[in-house]
């Protein structure tokens, strides 16, 4: 009896979530100039060519002007008619934002959706990595995507329009050993985003923030050179496409959720656990997942520690070979 009650209960749910869902605003894609920093490899590029795909004119946004070129002719290869452009800049300097964002607009006109991509991780040891890593981290990750949403919000906000899509990390819900430097940076990102939503809700502008798992790119395979023999072995060897990544974080923002999805369902969970006071897709069945996600948590948690713990082991053996 009581497994049939917990089933109607759990249908219920989903059923007053998928009202709720259905009557959020959407979000039109077509014919909108989209600007995507971080644009010219991985998710990035993946993210602009599923805009491309959905009628968006896309502008690429990223320091290397060659791969910039070459992402560029690649995405009009794939789309022969898609409507895209680059313009070379670094999301750690507004003057060069500020002059991207007017010979972008020149082309294609106001920017309608702008995805702030751009960032990196550097994996490493706190007792072993210089403050000089932190810094240029949270310059980059963090100040970037700042800067990039100060050159273009106004604009928006003036016509009482626009999109403005915060590419965070699964690190900014889930942190460990490892990304000491990393996840702060995009936990960051999160606490800017909420606050930032609150305060243009009443212009027309929707704020939203996404939270990639582990995918595929170069970005990916560069942060696997330094990352240590512990943080490798916890996480799992699989990684997502970045297509799908792509398509996931377009298919929130099209649906006008406020936390984008992603392919990772156990992720999915953990993000919702942790809403706070920000909009939600699921409530209902959030409530009814709870005790679920209590248990998954806590499970995740030991083994974490668990790692930690052989970390401190490997520790005391290095250092007693110093000493010897």
């Amino acid at each position: 009896m009581a497994y049939i009650f917990l089933l109607g209960a759990l249908a219920a749910a989903v059923a007053f979530d998928l009202i709720r869902r259905a009557l959020l605003p959407r979000t039109s894609l077509r014919g909108k100039h989209a600007l995507v920093t971080g644009g010219s490899s991985g998710i990035g590029k993946a993210l602009a060519a599923r805009l491309l795909a959905r009628g968006a004119r896309v502008t690429l946004l990223a320091r290397t002007q060659h791969k910039l070129h070459a992402a560029a002719e690649e995405l009009r290869a794939a789309l022969p008619d898609a409507q895209v452009q680059y313009v070379c800049a670094s999301t750690t300097s507004s003057e060069q934002l500020a002059a991207a964002l007017h010979a972008a607009s020149a082309a294609f006109g106001a920017v309608d959706v702008l995805v702030a991509n751009a960032g990196a991780a550097a994996p490493g040891l706190f007792l072993e990595m210089p403050l000089s890593t932190f810094e240029a981290q949270m310059e980059l990750n963090y100040m970037g995507t700042v800067r990039s949403v100060k050159a273009v919000l106004p604009q928006m906000v003036a016509r009482r329009g626009g999109n403005v899509v915060i590419v965070a990390s699964g690190a900014a819900v889930v942190s460990f050993m490892g990304y000491t430097s990393y996840a702060p940076t995009k936990w960051a990102l999160r606490g800017f985003a909420d606050a930032l939503r609150n305060e243009v809700c009443g212009f027309g502008v929707g704020i939203h923030i996404a939270y990639p798992p582990d995918t595929e790119t170069p970005g990916f395979e560069h942060e696997n050179q330094t990352k240590p023999v512990e943080t490798a072995a916890m996480v799992p060897v699989d990684v997502y496409p970045a297509e799908k990544v792509a398509h996931s974080i377009v298919r929130g923002l099209e649906t006008g959720l406020y936390h984008l999805p992603g392919p990772d369902p156990l992720l999915n969970l953990l993000v919702s656990t942790m809403g706070g006071v920000s909009p939600r897709a699921y409530v209902f069945l959030e409530v009814a997942l709870l005790p679920i996600a209590a248990l998954v948590e806590a499970a995740v948690s030991v083994y974490f520690d668990y790692w930690g713990r052989k970390y401190a082991r490997r520790h005391a053996e290095e250092e007693a070979k110093k000493a010897a």
